[in-house]
């Protein structure tokens, strides 16, 4: 018998949402849309875990991409301050 199991949605949201804050992270956008996608990719990691489904690949990606956007908002935002104050 072969079992269909169900792809998880939220590691697909986490991982849009991780590839728009990376091209808005020159932005203060880009950590606000990190975060949500952060929020969105561990609520999908539990519930793959939990109800064994499918896209955890998808879903880690996304939590990565969700990071560099972070870390490059807050790279970006301190340059542009120092370049602002000095």
């Amino acid at each position: 018998m072969l079992l269909k199991f169900k792809k998880n949605n939220k590691g697909t949201v986490s991982l849009i949402f991780g590839i728009l804050s990376i091209v808005t992270s020159f932005v203060g956008v880009g950590f606000i849309l990190g975060i949500i996608g952060l929020i969105f990719g561990v609520i999908g990691l539990k519930q793959i875990k939990r109800y064994k489904q499918n896209g955890k690949r998808m879903t880690v990606i996304g939590l990565f991409c969700c990071l560099v956007g972070i870390f490059l908002t807050v790279i970006f935002s301190i340059t542009a301050g120092n370049a602002l104050f000095s």
